[in-house]
């Protein structure tokens, strides 16, 4: 049996300023985070026997900043999912610019694809293939993944058995720690929402 946790990366200047950034390999805002509060709350839940992130650089800054001494491994079954036309745009500016088409792909739920990018079945396989990866011959250990959130998003939807529609979706904070558990094959949710003190 092992213990997941799942972690998203810290704030960058897309974040700030409400741009999709998807696969684009958009730094860390280091002056924006804050790593204390974090390491504190890391520390309570460890600890952590392998750290994980995905392959770009805001989430390998993260880890840096985290665990400055530590080693880690990268996967780039990690990264997030790929949001193809919309890349670089707000919500907003999608909204305005071509009406309707938010919605038409948030209607699919699971099937949810940008425009020239990448569904959230696909994320999801590869997502458990990194899982898959980073637990292989580990038992009994706790293996962190410094990840994206809609990751995440896609892994707790999968883990609840939501539909993954507008009004139907797990509940989630956007900077948290959340915890699985894996026995065997199995993996479930421990905990969610998870936030420093």
């Amino acid at each position: 049996m092992n213990i997941l946790g799942l972690l998203r990366h810290g704030p960058t200047s897309w974040n700030r300023k409400k741009q999709i950034q998807g696969i684009t390999d958009i730094p860390l805002d280091t002056a924006a985070f804050k790593a204390e509060p974090w390491q504190r709350l890391l520390s309570q839940y460890g600890p952590w026997d392998h750290v994980v992130t995905s392959s770009l650089s805001r989430c390998q800054e993260t880890c840096h900043l985290l665990f400055p001494d530590e080693p880690h491994a990268v996967d780039a079954d990690l990264r997030e999912q790929d949001w193809g036309n919309w890349t670089g745009q707000t919500l907003q500016q999608i909204y305005a610019e071509s009406p309707g088409s938010i919605e038409a792909q948030e209607r699919l739920g699971w099937d949810f694809t940008p425009p020239g990018g990448e569904s959230r079945r696909l994320v999801l396989a590869r997502a458990f293939r990194a899982i898959d990866h980073a637990t292989d011959n580990r038992d009994g250990q706790r293996i962190l993944f410094i990840t994206h959130l809609g990751v995440i998003q896609i892994l707790l939807n999968h883990l609840e058995g939501t539909p993954f529609l507008p009004g139907h979706s797990t509940p989630m904070t956007k900077r948290a720690l959340h915890l699985l558990r894996q026995d065997g094959a199995k993996l479930s949710i421990l905990q969610t929402n998870i936030e420093p003190s």
